[in-house]
């Protein structure tokens, strides 16, 4: 058996191989989706759904007893089946639901009162007793026919309510799920000073709501997607119609729909399933907060959400996607470009102070002043161990601290930070097992790597210090410049859903006003083109109209509302609306607002209200 090459395996992990069929490759461009694509919901008709499952009998007993046995009753004390007498229509029905998913004041409100109580009080005659019970008498926003037993199933795991008939092979399914779960409370991971304060939850639908509740427009679409095979879950697609690429999406739609696996609970777990690299860098930002989601989905982007857990995917992402904060743009954008610029310093210390400080003290003490390698001399003079070694145990120390004091309990987690100061900062120098310079490079690598806003991002930059502190150690700068060449060679390779990584800095995006500065919100004209959105234009050249006196119709914004598409107006007769003069002409009726708007009010010629 011929023994593998270690050179290949260490240059394909880092480089992509050439020459790969572009029909394995995805990108935004010409190039075709591998493999079949699965169609939207919509598309899907009732019998096609019919055919992915058992159907149902016209047995009363006998879909009782299949279902019965499925949920292993009576070993299993949950799964409530409540058989009832329907006086009007005269049939026999079951109710199953699951106790403690589905909420009982629903389950008694929409269900039981109507089929026993309330009954006689329909007088309408409907020989189809299914239609009659749906249409006339279980009260209930959410009543749908269903005909496998597949269907059933996943509707009962769910916390519905599932209403078997007697001679009827279909079945209703009522909306009652009402779990216990944490309520709507501030984002742990992703906290600013400024903006919203709302972070996502581990029920689905409120998720969906939130960021529903942040993007107000019918152009957002909410697909539902099965995930699992065994433990089946629920996630969501949104994406806006009328921006999002529609190549992104099918792919994406196409990755979800292509994961044959037991169970898929955590977004974490499906993060790795759809990721298209399997790189230490992340190509999959992952967020708490429902109005960062909001913000990447007016851009273009893709979202996804998992029930049961409480961080929304979003991509396709860049790199310094990861690096920005939602606060940036939430304050003023000169404040925005220090603290992002202030962000940027910090990734570079944490990713490069240990390693530059072990390289130059070893391999170039000439780049030093003399006064300051002097100092560093006399600190080192009484450590007993390498200079490599003592940043590797002070490095792997620091590790352990903040480990451990994300772990423990949170009254607890303060002392350890205590501990940890007390015990490195200040007995370890004392016992000259340290020197106090690397106690400082240590110090402000763990403060430079806090300022990261990203959790994925941050594991990436604790892993790559230690490899930079590796090749400082072993081979000096040359040692980080090739570590840095094959890091950057590596990320301009990788694309995140048809995107390049280093977008809009390679390849340049010139008019992207979303790379590293922040600018300010009247001159972000244009969407980021490394998405390849449908309208690429946010807003126009000139958003603010009254710095020349005009406002926007609000037959405009009721027209962008309805078409779903932004408000825009002509282009000769100006940015908004058609017959407008142009600045500085004095013509009576004819400017905005000289005529009575829709709300009966007139203005003058420069667009003030009149006394």
């Amino acid at each position: 058996m011929p023994l593998p090459n270690p050179w290949r395996f260490i240059k394909a992990t880092f480089t992509p191989p050439r020459g790969r069929s572009e029909r394995t490759t995805f990108s935004l461009g010409g190039r075709p989706i591998h493999g079949r694509q699965p169609a939207p919901p919509s598309e899907k008709t009732g019998k096609d759904r019919a055919q992915s499952g058992r159907p149902l009998s016209t047995s009363l007993e006998k879909n009782e007893r299949l279902l019965k046995q499925v949920f292993h009753i009576p070993a299993t004390s949950d799964v409530v089946f409540r058989n009832i007498t329907c006086s009007v229509p005269r049939l026999k029905v079951t109710v199953a639901y699951v106790e403690g998913l589905a909420a009982f004041e629903k389950v008694f409100g929409s269900v039981l009162q109507p089929l026993m109580l309330l009954s006689p009080l329909r007088k309408g005659v409907e020989r189809n007793p299914v239609k009659h019970l749906k249409d006339a008498l279980l009260a209930n926003g959410q009543v749908e026919e269903k005909a496998t037993v597949e269907e059933l199933i996943e509707s009962i795991v769910a916390g519905d309510t599932v209403v078997l008939l007697q001679d009827r092979d279909r079945a209703l399914v009522v909306e009652t799920k009402g779990w216990e779960h944490r309520p709507v409370s501030e984002a742990v991971t992703e906290r600013i000073v400024r903006g919203p304060q709302q972070g996502f939850v581990e029920v689905l639908r409120i998720n969906t709501a939130l960021v529903r509740s942040a993007v107000r427009s019918p152009d957002l679409i909410v697909e539902d997607i099965s995930l699992g095979v065994r433990a089946k879950n629920r996630c969501a697609l949104l994406y806006m119609d009328s921006l999002a690429n529609e190549k992104a999406v099918a792919e994406l739609r196409r990755r979800l729909n292509g994961i044959d696996t037991s169970e898929i609970l955590t977004s974490g777990i499906l993060e790795q399933f759809i990721e298209s690299s399997h790189s230490l860098l992340p190509l999959i930002m992952s967020t708490e907060r429902p109005d960062r989601a909001a913000r990447y989905l007016m851009r273009g982007a893709c979202a996804v959400l998992v029930s049961g857990d409480p961080f929304a995917l979003i991509l396709p992402v860049t790199l310094f996607t990861f690096l920005q904060s939602p606060e940036d743009d939430y304050v003023r954008w000169p404040y925005g470009n220090m603290i992002r610029a202030i962000r940027y310093i910090g990734f570079l210390l944490a990713l490069y102070l240990p390693g530059l400080y072990v390289a130059v003290v070893n391999y170039h003490p000439e780049m030093i002043p003399t006064s300051l390698i002097m100092a560093i001399a006399a600190s080192r003079e009484p450590i007993p161990f390498p200079l490599s070694l003592e940043v590797i145990l002070m490095y792997g120390s620091f590790e352990l601290i903040r480990e451990a004091g994300i772990r423990i309990p949170s009254p607890i987690g303060p002392t350890i930070g205590i501990v940890g100061a007390l015990l490195i900062g200040e007995a370890a120098v004392a016992a000259s097992i340290v020197s106090p310079i690397l106690v400082i490079i240590i110090s402000v690598t763990a403060v430079a790597s806090f300022t990261l806003p990203n959790q994925e991002l941050a594991m990436y930059t604790r892993l790559v210090t230690l490899i930079f502190l590796i090749a400082g150690a072993t081979l000096g700068l040359l040692g980080i410049a090739s570590v840095t060449y094959i890091m950057l060679c590596h990320a301009s390779s990788l694309k995140s859903l048809g995107v390049p990584f280093l977008s809009p800095v390679t390849p340049r995006r010139a008019q992207s006003s979303y790379g590293v500065p922040v600018v300010p919100p009247w001159q972000a004209g244009k969407r980021p083109l490394e998405l390849r959105p449908k309208d690429t234009t946010r807003q126009p050249p000139v958003a603010r109209l009254w710095d020349k006196g005009e406002i926007l119709k609000p037959s405009t914004r009721a027209s962008a509302l309805e078409t779903g598409s932004p408000a825009r107006g002509s282009q000769e007769g100006g940015q908004r609306g058609a017959g407008q003069p142009k600045q500085g002409t004095q013509a009576s009726g004819s400017n905005r607002g000289s005529s009575p708007g829709e709300d009966g009010r007139h203005q003058d010629g420069t667009g003030k209200q009149p006394a």
